[in-house]
């Protein structure tokens, strides 16, 4: 990983198979992909690992956890050598003054992010539900907490 200053960022180069950020982890940044690619896992290296997506130029990850001071819900890795540009939170209200379009493209990665994992958490009620044929009324239940919580489960703190 090699660092260079470029005015309140900083950017960061990866070689592809380094672990960016990892799910669990608490960070203070987010990033912007500038060059290259990275995977976005939920589980990684597990036995039940899943990629929800590959961010190439100009995508942002890491939003969540700057916005809402939670641990990270994704592990990113570089998927080439990949180039980002390091945005602190401390920096992330000037970035956003100056390059408006990033709003919205974080914005973005937050609902698909977001759409992702109430999809994955369906699939895990399905796969539940189907498991547990002699309660179908009680694991039905489960399913409407899990996705009322899920909706709204991100506290933000301002």
């Amino acid at each position: 990983m090699e660092n260079t200053n470029m005015e309140n960022a900083r950017m960061q180069k990866f070689q592809a198979g380094d672990i960016i950020m990892r799910e669990g982890g608490t960070y203070d940044e987010m990033y912007k992909v500038v060059s290259g690619s990275v995977e976005v896992y939920i589980r990684y290296g597990e036995r039940d690992e899943h990629l929800i997506g590959i961010y190439s130029k100009s995508k942002c990850f890491g939003e969540m956890s700057v916005l809402s001071d939670q641990a990270a819900i994704y592990t990113v890795v570089a998927f080439d050598d990949v180039l980002l540009m390091r945005i602190t939170k401390d920096y992330l209200e000037e970035f956003i003054r100056n390059n408006p379009k990033n709003a919205i493209d974080i914005m973005k990665n937050m609902v698909h992010t977001t759409v992702v994992m109430q999809k994955n958490i369906g699939l895990l009620l399905d796969d539940l539900y189907d498991k547990d044929g002699a309660n179908k009324r009680r694991t039905e239940e489960i399913r409407q907490k899990i996705m009322q919580y899920s909706a709204g489960g991100l506290h933000f703190t301002p």
